[in-house]
Order: structure tokens, then C-alpha cells, then sequence
């Protein structure tokens, strides 16, 4: 197979695009490929790994297309459901009146929530799902690890070293610690142009509040002298996320006891598929299992 080559990129389509290029082909279906890693950009510049796939021109193949069956079960499509909390990750000037997700929901209203929430699983998905759950992996039984089960100790040391960031930041807010069910560190504005201000410190679909949450982490285990972890929020965005993630997954779970067809849920972080596990572990009838690989990692609701 001396045709196939390996392109990299920090995309899976920029890896693609430099396949062309190579190639001097026009468009995918002129390429036979499959996708390595869909590749991450890590946290706050480090850990950053590229997109890898292999491709070779079909033209070179005789016609002949191996690698398709394996890169179709690779990429399988996955219908992401529409969040109220995407915005732009370019920074824009503090004093724009930056919006976070809730402004977002604000403006588009009820549109976002009539679109698809969960999409039926491929033939691929399937099979991995099936496997899972005949190795008894049963994400009801066994749901995935908590980021919340820290001691107050632990909590009060996150609240001071977020209190200075934010200080740092050049923010007027708040920082509070919640206990219970699920403990955690929240910034709050002070007022209401500095809760609109805080979105810069959310980003697209959390993503700065997860490089911010991995700081604090950091700083918090070289005090305490073990790695240790907090949840950290801005303006509860997480207390949103989670109450939008149990109202997917219940109507998934609703849709899988009326077809029997399992569907699978957009990929999320590992804190988000917890909250659906748990959300449907004392639902009857369904189970849930994780399938996939990071970054593009997802739930499955299925028939128990």
C-alpha cells in the first residue's frame, strides 16, 4: 500500500486539504483516507496534538478504495445537537459587553431547542456498543469519574487562588463555594455589565472555562502537595449545561423506549456524560454506555 501517504494538520480538515494539495485532487471523493486522530489543541497551549490520517489518490488505486470501510467507521457522522451556549472563542475588547451562553439562549429563544438532540447510531457505533455492553461496561452500573468529590479544605484553598485570577483579570465578581450533590468554585459579576463581561472567562462551548478550571487545578495541587481537583463555574454556566444535558437525555431516553432504536448524543467532556448517566441510571427500561475516543467522545442511550 506504498500509495497511502500520512498527512497531519491541526485539523482533520486541514490534514485533508494538505492530502489534496499533495495529491493536486479537487475534492474528498477523489481521496481514499483514513482518519488517525482527530487530533486536540490541548489546555492553554500544552498538550496540543495534530490531526493524522492517511490518503492516498484514488486514481491510484486501480479503482480499488481499502481504506474506505475503515475511515467511514472512523468518522462516523455524528449529528451535534444545537447549543444555546456557543459563542465565538476570539477575544473581543472587555468593554464590548462580551456575551456568555445565556445571552446567546436570550436571542435565539426556543429556536435552538427544536432542533435534533440525538441522532440514531451507526452500523460501526453499534458494534462498539455491543461490545461494551457484553464486556459488561454498563455505564448505569458504573458511572464515570467525579471531578466534584473534593474536601472543603480543598474547596476554600480553589475560592482564594480563584479570587486572585479573577483579580488579576481585572474583574469585579464574587467567588463562592457550593457544596452538595455537586461541589464547586462560581464566579459571579458584581453587577450586571461585569456578568456580561465574565463570558470572555466561558468561551465557545466552555472551552476557556476549562483552560480556567485546569489552572486553578494546577495551583491548587502544588498547595495542598497531591493533584487535587475542583469544578469550577462562571455565572453557573455548568448549573445550565447540566439542567439542558438531563432534559436531552430524557427525551432521548423517552424516543428509545417508544422505537427500541438506540441513539447516540453529541461528544461531550467527561463531566457532561456523567450527568447523563446519572440523569438515566434509575430510568427504566434504558441504559446508557460511552463509545468512542477523546475529543469526539459520546453517549449512547440504549433498550436495557
Amino acid at each position: 500500500m506504498s500509495e497511502y501517504q500520512e498527512f497531519t494538520g491541526k485539523t482533520v480538515e486541514e490534514a485533508l486539504k494538505n492530502a489534496r494539495e499533495e495529491f493536486g485532487v479537487s475534492g474528498l471523493s477523489d481521496l481514499d483516507f483514513e482518519i488517525l486522530t482527530q487530533g486536540s489543541r490541548g489546555v492553554l497551549g500544552m498538550g496540543a496534538e495534530p490531526a493524522r490520517i492517511i490518503a492516498a489518490p484514488k486514481s491510484a488505486l486501480g479503482g480499488a478504495t481499502p481504506r474506505k470501510e475503515v475511515a467511514e467507521k472512523t468518522a462516523a457522522p455524528v449529528e451535534p445537537a444545537p447549543r444555546p451556549d456557543d459563542v465565538s472563542s476570539e477575544p473581543k475588547p472587555r468593554r464590548r459587553r462580551e456575551r456568555d451562553d445565556e445571552g446567546g439562549e436570550r436571542k435565539r429563544g426556543r429556536s435552538s431547542s427544536r432542533g435534533k438532540d440525538a441522532s440514531k447510531v451507526s452500523e460501526a457505533a453499534t458494534a462498539e456498543v455491543e461490545a461494551a455492553v457484553a464486556a459488561g461496561s454498563s455505564a448505569k452500573a458504573k458511572p464515570e469519574p467525579s471531578d466534584d468529590e473534593v474536601t472543603p479544605e480543598a474547596l476554600e484553598a480553589g475560592k482564594e487562588i480563584l479570587e486572585q485570577l479573577v483579580e488579576m483579570m481585572g474583574y469585579k465578581a464574587n467567588v463562592e463555594v457550593t457544596t452538595g450533590a455537586t461541589a464547586k468554585i462560581t464566579v459571579y459579576g458584581a453587577d450586571e455589565e461585569e456578568k456580561e463581561a465574565l463570558g470572555a472567562l466561558i468561551g465557545r462551548k466552555g472551552e476557556r472555562l476549562s483552560a480556567l478550571q485546569h489552572l486553578v487545578n494546577l495551583m491548587l495541587s502544588r498547595k495542598m502537595g497531591t493533584w487535587t481537583r475542583v469544578l469550577v463555574d462562571v455565572e453557573d454556566y455548568r448549573g445550565r449545561r447540566e439542567r439542558q444535558l438531563v432534559e436531552v437525555a430524557t427525551r432521548a431516553a423517552e424516543r428509545v423506549s417508544e422505537t427500541g432504536q438506540m441513539l447516540q448524543l453529541e461528544p461531550m467532556s467527561a463531566l457532561e456524560r456523567r450527568w447523563v448517566h446519572l440523569a438515566l441510571r434509575d430510568v427504566d427500561g434504558v441504559t446508557t454506555q460511552s463509545i468512542g475516543e477523546e475529543p469526539m467522545r459520546r453517549v449512547v442511550v440504549l433498550k436495557a
